[in-house]
């Protein structure tokens, strides 16, 4: 059985990409729901960095992505771009590399699905793209992109309830399966 982690980029209890990737690991039993939340560090700055060095939740997080065959990010936005919260922990993943030249591949190779929900119709694609070239810079291999707009339509009683979403999803999923070695 594969190791498929799913992560949402978001700290808000109500979160819709928290509702939308647990749902999607409750319908495929190797896929896992990770918490961000219970690896949040301080917010990031190159002085803590130099006094105390990588925050040891986020070399935690690391080795969570390490030990996955594949991973599934959701990003809400927020004006445009991805939540603070998640903008912090992705600063702190970029700084794991051995040293500063060599950059942070925390996701080197891993085949991912990046997905983005939102209430409004144009289901976050803007944070979309900004996350997709953060997780590029740490070498994730992105197979497959879901963007769900109108996600109040398409979800009740944490569930999709939308047929041609849920292909989508299976779609993705299957690439996303694919793509591991």
């Amino acid at each position: 059985m594969k190791n498929i982690i799913a992560i949402a980029g978001s700290n808000s209890s109500k979160s819709i990409n928290k509702q939308f990737v647990k749902f999607i690991a409750s319908q495929y039993p190797d896929i896992n729901y990770l918490n961000l939340e219970n690896f949040e560090p301080p917010m990031y700055s190159s002085d803590l960095e130099n006094d105390y060095g990588t925050h040891q939740k986020i070399k935690d997080l690391v080795a969570k992505f390490q030990a996955a065959d594949a991973v599934i990010v959701s990003t809400p936005e927020h004006n445009s771009m991805p939540p603070a919260f998640f903008k912090n922990i992705l600063d702190w993943l970029s700084r794991t590399g051995a040293t500063y030249l060599e950059g942070a591949k925390y996701l080197q190779d891993k085949p991912v699905l990046l997905a983005s929900v939102s209430p409004g119709k144009g289901g976050a694609a803007s944070s979309q793209a900004l996350v997709g070239k953060m997780l590029g810079y740490g070498g994730a291999k992105i197979v497959s992109n879901l963007t769900v707009g109108g996600f109040y339509d398409s979800f009740e009683n944490d569930k999709v309830v939308n047929e041609a979403l849920i292909q989508e999803i299976e779609n993705a999923i299957s690439d996303l399966k694919a793509a591991i070695d």
